[in-house]
């Protein structure tokens, strides 16, 4: 079927999102219809794309994709429209369509003020997360990473507590900081690589001059022009991820943020940084990314230990899980720089499983706090006996959070700690810290919560409804089968993997490739 599956991804987001302008503000039902049928019908098309994978040919060169899409765009300039969908981009995109489902799912007719708005704010920003996964072209991506920031600022100024201008305007500032940086880099490696394309697929192997810059008055002046335009890319991923020290706007966003956000927030905006740097920074600049593995590996380590840390520091809820939501982010960090391909499996892996725990536990918080009125642990104890069925939700994501044996994130940070123990032993010792001080602070939680003597603020609160254990029962029962059977998130992201990871090491040469102008290259479903 010569149809643009990809452009179809995008396209019914964004379409609905226009066509909910047409929709009067008080028809609430179908603006809440609309939204979830527009994020279900993506599940549904992605779900078919991820699934038909395994009968498709990856195109041909260093990277080769399951799925294709190339149309000349800015022709001036070396600018095309190009997409492309290959194992390391499948499951990330899968999770996207995901929680932006669960995010529509969660949104209350009465209880989301400006709902239309809203609504529409949350599809355009799925189709932009999209763009990012799917975009193989420098200037395409980088409109669609910057595009993304449009409906995230008026979303996150407009709803939640009575903070949430403070921290969304931080938020901004790193973000815009970094994303500064980038488009310099781009432009310089487009300008440099002297093949007058943005396209990754042209611009590999095209290795900028490694000829020292030397700014007299800058310690740091012997850096070649490969890595200056690596730190550019570095700077706008290691503060999405976030990565210590980039990572303060990240508490003060979540603990302002409602539930309905921090679910496509936390569960897919935090791992767009991981996936440009596999995408971008292990095959456009392998001699740099080689030259700075092990700061970035260090600092992946540094937020493991610091981010554990601070969860056992804090009595907010939101902020235990944001700051351990740090914790296993510099998990996925960690495994990128070990540049194997245990480790960077592994992130692809831990990228999907943590997307999976950090929902399930935002969405628990959120009906504590519902059904309380508070998120201090010290007022909060007892719930067993009082929410069953939310004790039983959350023991699973707690195993989960935790790294139990048999559950989806000792998967990812096993294979990770591998690749770190290849890369330096001391790494894979140090992260190996991090799992004892998770199991700390999950362990110290469920107990807060769950068993400790009741307090008043627990006495007469009510189960979670119908609804909410509807949306927890797939992540919870997501939580045990990929941790009993990992293989179809591994062996669809390994054979990318190991491309990208052959590039960065130099064992696989990255020769330019002229893929020609199609609707839609290898199978669709």
């Amino acid at each position: 079927m010569n149809v643009p599956w990809l452009t179809v991804v995008l396209a019914v987001p964004l379409g609905a999102s226009l066509l909910l302008q047409v929709v009067p503000r008080s028809a609430t039902g179908a603006i809440k219809a609309l939204t979830v049928g527009a994020t279900l019908l993506t599940a549904v098309i992605v779900a078919v794309l991820v699934a038909a994978m395994s009968g498709t040919h990856l195109s041909p060169g260093p990277l080769g994709f399951h799925y294709e899409e190339q149309h000349s765009w800015i022709p001036a300039i070396g600018a095309s429209y190009h997409l492309g969908l290959d194992g390391i981009s499948a499951w990330i995109l899968a999770l996207n369509a995901a929680v932006f489902l669960l995010g529509a799912v969660l949104i209350s007719r009465r209880g989301t003020d400006r709902l239309k708005l809203f609504c529409g704010l949350l599809l355009l920003t799925e189709t932009m997360t999209a763009g990012v996964l799917l975009s193989l072209d420098l200037l395409l991506f980088y409109l669609f990473w910057e595009g993304m920031l449009i409906p995230l600022y008026f979303i996150l100024a407009n709803y939640g507590n009575e903070n949430r201008g403070r921290a969304t305007v931080k938020f901004m500032i790193y973000t815009v900081a970094g994303s500064l940086l980038m488009l310099v880099s781009i432009i310089a490696l487009q300008y440099a690589s002297g093949r007058g394309s943005f396209d990754i697929t042209a611009l590999l192997g095209g290795q900028m001059s490694r000829t020292p810059v030397v700014i007299p008055w800058v310690n740091i002046s012997t850096f070649s022009p490969e890595q200056w335009a690596f730190l550019g890319f570095a700077a706008a991923f290691a503060i999405k991820i976030p990565m210590v020290p980039f990572h303060t706007w990240l508490p003060d966003l979540y603990v302002s943020a409602p539930v309905p956000v921090l679910v496509f927030f936390a569960g897919l905006v935090s791992k767009l940084g991981a996936y440009g740097f596999i995408r971008f920074g292990l095959t456009l600049f392998p001699d740099a990314v080689n030259t700075f593995k092990w700061l970035f590996a260090a600092l992946a380590v540094l937020s493991i230990i610091y981010g554990a840390l601070m969860a056992l520091s804090e009595t907010d809820l939101k902020r235990i899980v944001a700051y351990s939501s740090i914790s296993h982010l510099g998990f996925i960090a960690l495994g990128i720089f070990t540049l194997t391909t245990n480790g960077v499996n592994g992130a692809v892996i831990q990228i999907v499983n943590h997307g999976i725990i950090i929902t399930a536990l935002f969405i628990i918080v959120g009906v504590v706090e519902q059904r309380t009125g508070t998120r201090d642990i010290r007022e909060l104890a007892g719930l067993e006996k009082r929410m069953p069925w939310l004790y039983a939700f959350f023991l699973v994501a707690t195993l989960a959070g935790l790294g139990m044996p048999g559950m989806n994130s000792f998967v990812g940070e096993f294979s990770i700690m591998l690749g770190a123990f290849q890369l330096y032993p001391v790494y894979a010792v140090l992260a190996g810290v991090g799992v004892v001080l998770a199991c700390w602070y999950m362990l110290r939680l469920h107990q807060g919560l769950m068993h400790d003597p009741p307090q008043p603020r627990t006495e007469g609160v009510r189960d979670i409804s119908v609804r909410q254990g509807l949306v927890l029962l797939p992540l919870t029962a997501l939580m045990v089968l990929l941790g009993v059977f990992p293989r179809p998130i591994g062996d669809v992201a390994r054979p990318s993997v190991q491309q990208s990871v052959a590039v960065a090491n130099g064992s696989l040469v990255a020769t330019a490739v002229t893929i020609p102008a199609v609707t839609s290259q290898a199978g669709a479903p």
